[in-house]
């Protein structure tokens, strides 16, 4: 092509680059599991150092568990309410696949 004109190859959006490419930073991927991996660490430790016995009332009875199953048990029912109580709840319309007009035509 002569000077000044674009070249017809590079007209238009770019298309993305693939991960890694030199032209990207690499992903965050790698941090974010480094962090899990620490915070799985740390919480295992906890648990670990709180095995002694303790006291729960239950409501009707009361028991001698090991603080561990009490962490662990209180840490997957949180993270189990917690996750269905943040899930965005699904419309009728979403589920069915229908237009948010109900179906009706348009006059």
């Amino acid at each position: 092509m002569s000077d000044g004109w674009p070249d017809a190859r590079h007209t238009g959006p770019q298309p993305p680059h693939p991960e890694g490419s030199a032209s990207h930073p690499p992903s965050r991927r790698g941090g974010k599991a480094v962090v899990a991996v620490i915070a799985l660490v740390l919480l295992v430790v906890f648990v670990i150092r709180n095995s002694q016995r303790v006291a729960v009332d239950f409501v009707l009875v009361t028991g001698h568990p090991r603080l561990i199953w009490v962490i662990v048990t209180c840490t997957i029912l949180g993270g189990a309410v917690g996750f269905f109580l943040g899930r965005p709840a699904r419309s009728r319309r979403q589920r069915s696949g229908g237009s948010p007009g109900g179906g009706l035509p348009k006059r």
